[in-house]
């Protein structure tokens, strides 16, 4: 039987196994710019590239296109090309930079889902190593967050100048596009450059509630959770690996941060956010 399906995979030619490959997963491109049903426009670079050299669409393919303010676009790729850059003498010694993807789009019509929660999450998450945070910050794209609050806390094992702080903002909203290409939202989270505890705590304050994630305190956040009824702006602040020096939970419970465990085990701080987010969007969002 296994050899029957062998011979018949086989028999399968190039063009067949990319329709196939097309039916099952349309690819999705985050594309900073107005975009109107009708339109051709040509994506930008690093787009283009990863479409036509990673992969490989042709001409006809289909692919969809969102600028995360709201919907997305159905699209075919109308011409693709590798064409020469101008020279430049760095460029020169790089035969691979010397060649520039140019991929044009038809804008077919507009999908108005946005997929985005019905809840507003705020994240406020100590700053972490780079992969730790970068896995918060993914997972919590897929869990709906709708504001991504990097915090500065005492006990941070990573410190960040000006300069450090600006790159990894740029890597993080790269990580939230990547995230919400792969999960269908539309609209973008929101991504605030880095904070101190003191700053964040004295930004302004809506209407919503705040809760820090403590594994000292008594009482259990699901169990609370359940309890509440219409909560649509939820503030939600973890601590890094070393978790939040007493004066700064303090400091939170004066800012009006309501303290929970999350459950009978300690999670990791880059598992903690989302962990919190699920449980929020299985008791109150949409993952019911």
């Amino acid at each position: 039987m296994a050899h029957v399906a062998q011979k018949a995979v086989s028999e399968i030619n190039g063009a067949d196994m990319r329709s196939i490959i097309a039916t099952m997963v349309i690819p999705r491109f985050y594309v900073p710019q107005p975009l109107t049903v009708g339109q051709c426009i040509s994506l930008p670079e690093a787009v283009a590239n990863h479409a036509v050299r990673v992969l490989r669409l042709q001409p006809g393919d289909s692919l969809v296109l969102f600028n995360g303010e709201g919907g997305a676009y159905a699209g075919r790729l109308a011409e693709r090309d590798i064409a020469p850059k101008a020279p430049t003498p760095k460029k020169q010694r790089d035969a691979r930079s010397g060649r520039q993807t140019v991929a044009d789009v038809i804008l077919e019509e507009f999908q108005p889902d946005d997929r985005a929660s019905c809840l507003q999450v705020s994240l406020w998450q100590g700053v972490s190593a780079a992969e730790r945070m970068n896995y918060t910050w993914q997972k919590s794209v897929e869990l709906g967050v709708h504001r991504c609050v990097p915090i500065e806390t005492r006990r941070c094992v990573t410190k960040l100048d000006a300069a450090r702080a600006e790159k990894r903002h740029a890597h993080w909203q790269g990580v939230i596009v990547s995230a919400a290409e792969q999960c269908g939202l539309n609209r973008l989270p929101e991504l605030v450059p880095v904070q101190t505890l003191t700053q964040a705590l004295a930004m302004p304050v809506g209407s919503g509630v705040r809760v820090m994630l403590d594994p000292d305190a008594t009482e259990s956040f699901p169990v609370w959770l359940e309890r509440q009824q219409g909560i649509t702006d939820l503030t939600i602040l973890i601590g890094p690996e070393g978790g939040f020096a007493p004066e700064e939970i303090t400091a939170a419970q004066a800012a009006g941060f309501l303290c929970f465990r999350l459950g009978p085990r300690v999670f990791r701080t880059e598992t903690a956010g989302p962990v919190a987010l699920a449980v929020t969007q299985a008791i109150a969002g949409d993952l019911r």
